[in-house]
Formats: C-alpha cells, structure tokens, sequence
C-alpha cells in the first residue's frame, strides 16, 4: 500500500508540473493549433470536426464560418522552425483497465500519466516533426481471467497466450515507457509523398472500430510511398499508400523478436458519383529478415493452397479487408462499412463456399442535424461484429475457435508492443456505439453509449457450452472539450459495468474511467 500511494503521488505532483508547463502562454500569443503544430493527428480533435464539417456540406478548409474557425491558424510560412503544443494527460480506473483515446498509452487501473511535446522543422519541401511521447501507469492488480499459465505466462491473453502478444496486465508493477509518438520525416514532392515514420495511422472508413489498422496501438517505425493528393485517371480518382517497418513485441510474448510488416491501401472515387469511396487493405508480418520480397508481398498472392504454394512467405500472416465510404452532403449523411478477413482461404473453391470464414466487420453512419457559424451537431453509431460463426469454431482441426488478429506462426498477433493494430471489440468480440457530438465556439460536447462482447469461452471451457455466460460491458462516455485563453481543456468520465467478468456469472465489475487533458498554445 505504501509503495502504490507513493506511486500515485508521484504521479500526480508530475502531472501538475507537466501541465502547467503545457499551459504557458507563448510570447507571441499565436492562434493555437487544434493539433499538434497544426496537423490533423490521427484520432485528434481536428480529424474528427473536418469529418463532421465534410458530411455536412461545409468546405474542409479551416477558413469561414463555422464555430471552430478561430482555432485554426494559418501557417506561418516564414517560420521554419516551431515548438510544438505540449499536451499532458491523466487518467484513472478504479476497477480494471479501459482505454481512451489511441495509442501507445495502455491505462490499466489506478493512475496513468502522459505527456507529449516536441518541435517542428522545414527545409522546402522536406519536413521533420519530432513529437515523442512518455507515459507510466500506476497497474494496480486486478483480478486476470485465468488463461491456464503460470509465473509471467498469467499475465498473457485469456485465450490464446501463446498466439497473439495482447497481455491482459503489463506485469505485477507499475509500466510505463518511451514512444516516438508522432515522429515524422516526410518529403513531398509533386503528386507524391515519401517519409519514414512513427505517427498512428487509420486505415479504411471507421472511426471508432478500425479493422486492419487504427491509432489504438500508436504507431510503429515505418518507411512510406503514395500519392500526396488523389490522382485524376478520368474513370476515377486514385489515393495509394505503400508502407514498410518494423513491429515490436512486448515482455509476454511468446515470440522470438521483432516483425517485419508490410501493408498498401488503395482508393477510388469513380466518376460521376459524387461523394463514393472504395477501397482495398493488405497488411503482412513476418518472422522473416526484410527484403524487396517482403516489401513488395502486398502485390502477389490472393488465395493460398496447394496450386500456389510458392506465392506464400513460411511465418508470415495476412490480413485484408475492402471497404467502401458514401458522404451525402446534400442529406448531410454519411454511411461506411467495412469487410475484414484473416489469413487467406484454403483455395478458391473453399473461399466461394465460406467468404465468411475468419472475418469481421463494421457498419457506420453520420447525419448532420445542425449546421451553422455557431453550432453543429452530429449523431454517429457504429457496430462491429468480430464473433465466430458456427462453421468456424473447430475449424481447421482446432480445438477451440481461432478469432481474427491470431496465428500459429506468427505468434504475437496482429498486434504492436502488446496492443493490438485492429479493434480490440474484433478480437472475436463484438460491440456498438451510439454518440452525439455538439460543436460549438466554446468547444465540443460529447456523450455516448457503448455495449461491448468481450469474450464468450475461456481455455478449458468447451465452445458453445449451455454454461457459459458471456462477458459483456456496457458504458457511458462524457466528453467536454472547452477553449480557454488559447489552451484546450478536455474532461472524460465513464462509468461502465461488466456482467460477467471473466465469464463468471454473477461476478459483475463495475469501472469509473476519469482522464484530463490540458493542451498549451506554441
């Protein structure tokens, strides 16, 4: 008890210090960015209001009226080198881990700490951004759906330890680490942009559950390739993205070391219709060392089976996903959805009988009730549904069903230092989200609701067992956003209760998740 209460004061005399070195006024009380030096931050404020903005009609440039067009400002041509707007967080669980926000924080329970500063520098078209950010989590103990390991294996996945890095606690102490957060050196040159990076990146159309890549895990170092604005084809517009790099694992995998990862997504919007998006994933890991093979593999191979063998990489997983993307802003609508498969189909005839086998999706949707210079007001709801049909469970001579995200030869996962790239609710789960955002000149108000399938069997238990009580969370989310003086103030509260941790019935949890978020003007 000593040790934890010296840990949470720690904790929060070093918050204090951060934020209030967050919210200093600069000398020359530029007009704040909404993100960090003025880029739209994956899973950021700017990301999620442009959205908004688009589906309603309104032109995407931070310019106009429209309640936040104060908060955007121009860039500073003349500046080639800038400090970033230093951002602190801290948050709180008073019973078991929940995540809020992306990635690489993972706030188990009791205190968690971020913080997040750097600077900017341009040469041309060449651009660096050093953006790192630290983060320690308090890790109280909790109770740990028990996975059939012992020593450090307990602290493993609940159901597949030894096929998937996705610990359920970060050890029996307080964790916490360095990340280079949103670090970027990019260069763009006419039509295309090349860089290597650490920024989180979401791949496809959801915004709350990302199948094959979303920020939930943070980023992870990687080289890129892709057209800097889409290309005009007449037929249709093109947006393309080749990236290569490297994933980590964390101190409970089963694995021998680091990945090799590879992964494209293409785009179109067709011609003559307005407002349609399509478009394609592939992402591959791999035990092997990196070569042109693996960075090219995205191009080749798209049913595996014995004809063709020679195509596939011995310890490497795919996943893929096709997506599509409809703004209406004449309705002020927008719908999207996502298909998601793991691994490949035995062979072609066996993908036409079973085009569900493995897969996931996710279902969304945006409607715009207010528009104007002084508000705007959204209703979203997304579902996702990452549950096993019964064909699958038993499947490929398992015992147990294989959910997305796991593979017996890469054994970390889907996953980067120990959290997964996709959707944590697609790991054999499911869930869905109801939220209404209002923006205002003072800033936003959230409120949300959230139901979640955890799991439904654990090892040791038979599938489909009559005894067997699902895990099911169900949660409120409150968000204000509020402007202040140039500086951004952000509250979350939500109470959630889980029916059946750990699918014992009866053994119901209840969680209060609290964070604060201070962000400083440059």
């Amino acid at each position: 008890m000593r040790e934890s209460s010296q840990f949470a004061r720690s904790v929060l005399v070093g918050v204090v210090v951060a934020l209030c070195s967050a919210t200093r006024d600069s000398a020359a009380q530029i007009a704040p960015r909404l993100d960090l030096g003025g880029n739209i931050e994956v899973g950021g404020e700017a990301e999620r209001y442009l959205r908004a903005l688009q589906v309603a009609g309104r032109a995407l440039a931070p310019t106009g009226a429209h309640p936040w067009s104060a908060r955007f400002a121009p860039a500073n041509s003349a500046a080639q080198l800038g400090w970033l707007r230093p951002e602190g967080r801290l948050l709180f669980n008073s019973g078991f881990p929940f995540q809020s926000g992306h990635g690489p924080t993972w706030a188990g329970r009791g205190a968690t700490a971020e913080l997040q500063a750097g600077f900017t520098a341009q040469w041309s078209r060449v651009r660096l951004q050093f953006a790192p950010v630290a983060f320690i989590a308090q890790n109280s103990p909790f109770t740990l759906a028990p996975n059939g390991q012992s020593g450090r294996g307990s602290f493993a996945d609940a159901r597949f330890p030894g096929n998937i890095d996705y610990p359920q606690r970060f050890g029996s102490a307080s964790y916490g680490r360095i990340d280079l957060g949103t670090s970027t050196l990019s260069l763009d040159l006419p039509g295309v942009a090349v860089g290597v990076s650490n920024a989180p990146q979401r791949w496809g159309p959801a915004i709350e559950y990302p199948l094959v890549l979303g920020p939930g895990a943070g980023g992870f170092p990687h080289a890129y390739i892709g057209t800097s604005a889409p290309v005009n084809l007449w037929l249709f517009k093109l947006h393309a993205r080749l990236i290569a790099g490297t994933l980590a694992q964390s101190d409970y995998s089963a694995g021998a070391g680091d990945r090799f990862a590879s992964a494209m997504m293409f785009s179109i919007t067709p011609r003559g219709i307005a407002g349609l998006e399509l478009g394609f994933i592939r992402f591959f890991e791999t035990n092997d060392r990196a070569s042109l093979r693996h960075v090219l593999r995205p191009f080749s191979g798209l049913i595996s089976g014995q004809s063709n063998r020679s195509v596939n990489i011995a310890g490497e997983n795919q996943t893929a996903s096709a997506f599509m993307r409809w703004v209406l802003p004449a309705a002020g609508v927008e719908l999207y959805g996502e298909f998601y498969r793991e691994d490949y189909p035995g062979n072609f005839r066996w993908f036409l009988e079973k085009p569900d086998d493995l897969s996931s999706y996710t279902l969304g949707l945006q409607r715009v009730f207010a528009s104007g210079a002084q508000r705007v007001r959204v209703f979203r709801a997304e579902l996702v549904n990452g549950e096993l049909s019964h064909q699958e469970r038993g499947y490929r001579g398992a015992a147990i069903p294989i959910p997305p995200y796991t593979h017996g030869e890469v054994v970390q996962g889907h996953t980067q230092r120990g959290l997964l790239l996709g959707s944590p609710e697609a790991y054999g789960g499911a869930g869905w989200r109801i939220t209404l955002d209002e923006f205002t000149e003072r800033g936003r108000s959230t409120i949300a609701v959230e139901r979640v399938l955890r799991f439904d069997w654990l090892p040791g238990q038979a599938a489909n067992a009559p005894d067997i009580h699902p895990d099911v969370l169900y949660a409120v989310r409150l968000e204000v956003l509020r402007f202040r003086g140039g500086r951004d103030y952000t509250f979350a509260l939500v109470p959630a209760i889980d029916l059946n941790r750990n699918l014992q019935r009866g053994q119901d949890r209840f969680n209060l998740h609290a964070s604060v978020t201070v962000r400083g003007v440059r």
